[in-house]
């Protein structure tokens, strides 16, 4: 039985990313190995069965009992990674805005913001802000609050500070931050459209990743999910057929909540691989010769605590979207 106790530099850290870090350095246990052991309770929080998205709290004891480990090459040691260059000057061009508190980008699409050991070869959001702000060796360094996927751009916000950091946090949960994004989707728009099916999250064995869907109303995994949608415009595509540029507000942070609530409602995000409609997706990678996801985090704006003013960051639309929408 190993134990591990929660000490204030992991406070507050959903307890699947927790995981996910301490097990980082032994690629003998995959992701799918950390969700089954939460769900087989070989893996607890203070002697309970904990779900992912719990938070841990300052002097939690997580145990991970010795079953887990069985059939697993835990002492398996990390691959050597070759260290690739970053220019400091390039990771300049993608800062939107800084302070004391705040550093902001602007996130290019095709890049995580956390290393990955199947994506050795690129680098991350993580190393470009690593690169900016080398590690300090402390408790805390910069680090982002929140995430975009892969694919996702737009505005990314790194906290300078433990008390940023925090600070985010809490007014996340507390809803007090107005989150936009701009979507391009398959099909006619309505105008307005507001989304209010709840989300849960499932570990699929086909992509060996996690996903969401669409809960029951009566499934208790079911989280509240709430997305805003106007059409800003609609687009008779000569190959696509119609498309619609969507503006999306959304009050929760659930993952993938944009694609899946959209997807659900019959206009899923173009070039989403994981949610979108494979036909259309087919037709944009083959014949208009594009692979990205339609999905850019346009703004983000919030009452500042440090600066006592209300601020807003915003990102300029990336390049493919102006390539699908003059075309």
């Amino acid at each position: 039985m190993k134990e591990i106790v929660i000490d204030s530099s992991n406070h507050d850290q959903r307890f699947d990313r927790f995981l996910r870090k301490y097990f980082k350095m032994q690629p003998g246990i995959a992701l799918a190995d950390i969700y089954r052991g939460i769900r087989n309770r070989e893996i607890t929080v203070n002697g309970k069965k904990s779900k992912e998205d719990y938070r841990v709290r300052n002097r939690d004891v997580i145990k991970i009992d010795d079953a887990f480990f069985e059939g697993k090459d835990a002492d398996k040691k990390p691959a050597v990674k070759k260290s690739l260059p970053i220019d400091v000057n390039y990771v300049k061009s993608l800062i939107l805005f800084e302070d004391d508190n705040w550093l902001v980008f602007n996130k290019p699409t095709g890049i995580s913001i956390h290393p990955s050991d199947n994506e050795h070869k690129q680098r991350s959001m993580h190393d470009l802000l690593r690169a900016y702000i080398p590690a300090t060796g402390g408790t805390f360094n910069p680090s982002f609050w929140y995430r975009l996927d892969k694919e996702t751009s737009g505005v990314l916000i790194a906290g300078k500070t433990y008390n940023s950091l925090q600070y985010i946090n809490e007014i996340i949960r507390k809803r007090e931050i107005q989150k936009e994004y701009l979507a391009v989707v398959v099909g006619r728009f309505p105008r307005q459209l507001s989304l209010h099916k709840p989300l849960k999250k499932i570990f699929s064995t086909k992509f060996q990743r996690g996903k969401t869907v669409v809960s029951d109303i009566e499934d208790e995994e079911g989280k509240e999910s709430t997305t805003h949608c106007e059409v800003r415009k609609i687009f008779q595509h000569p190959i696509l057929w119609p498309i619609s540029l969507v503006k999306v507000h959304i009050e929760t942070g659930r993952m993938h909540q944009i694609r899946v609530h959209l997807a659900d409602a019959g206009f899923p995000v173009l070039g989403d691989m994981l949610y979108g409609h494979p036909r259309i997706n087919r037709l944009l990678l083959e014949q208009v010769k594009l692979k990205h996801i339609f999905l850019h985090c346009w703004k983000y704006s919030f009452w500042d605590l440090f600066s006592e003013n209300p601020v807003a960051f915003e990102a300029a639309i990336p390049v493919h979207f102006d390539l699908i929408l003059k075309k």
